[in-house]
């Protein structure tokens, strides 16, 4: 009985934490935890996966839907990981123009205008992420990188819609599309349907 107990015991630590590193400390983040309440684990800064965890890429829209994508995570995990694993998967150029921002808001995500978002879709394109518009083009990479972040960056048990990203330009400017004759309001989290049209350039 007692050989079979700790077999078990085994397996599920095999399970759970594939018995190759320690258990991360809970005291380096005690707002997951801790607090025994039932707060949120939005009520502190975004949560990153364990040190050998698996993270999920998600390639979609939200008004089609997404297709998960396993990514294997080597230390820390940050946004920027994420955004690059998105880049290396698609063929799209997710250069940044400034780091990432994460804290209580949410998190901040600026694409610098080299990037796939403003160039347009690399030619050519890869067969499985083929985009047939700009539009289209648009809309999957902001919900891609939006969906991948709150998935990524919420605690266990949180809401990752409750996790807001939002996006900007450079200088702090809103995010606008001019060829789309889109833009988003830069004090509002970014959803794809709360885009501004009728963009008049000055």
């Amino acid at each position: 009985m007692k050989k079979s107990t700790l077999l078990f015991a085994l397996l599920l630590c095999a399970v759970l934490t594939g018995c190759t590193e320690p258990a991360p400390s809970q005291d380096d983040n005690p707002s997951q935890e801790s607090s025994g309440t039932v707060s949120t684990p939005l009520a502190d800064e975004p949560a990153p996966p364990s040190n050998g965890q698996t993270a999920i890429l998600y390639i979609g829209t939200r008004s089609g839907g997404f297709k998960e994508y396993p990514m294997a995570c080597e230390g820390e995990l940050t946004p920027e990981m994420l955004i690059q694993g998105i880049a290396d998967l698609t063929g799209w150029n997710l250069t940044l123009a400034e780091p990432v921002i994460s804290g209580k808001g949410g998190i901040s995500v600026c694409l610098s205008r080299e990037s796939t978002l403003f160039t347009g879709p690399p030619d050519p394109q890869k067969e499985e992420f083929h985009m047939y518009d700009a539009e289209q083009l648009a809309e999957t990479i902001l919900d891609s990188i939006q969906k991948t972040l709150q998935a990524g960056f919420t605690g266990e048990g949180g809401d990752p819609d409750a996790l807001d990203i939002w996006y900007y330009m450079e200088g702090e400017q809103a995010l606008e599309l001019p060829l789309l004759e889109l833009s988003w309001p830069i004090d509002q989290p970014y959803q794809w349907n709360s885009a501004e049209r009728n963009l008049h350039t000055h």
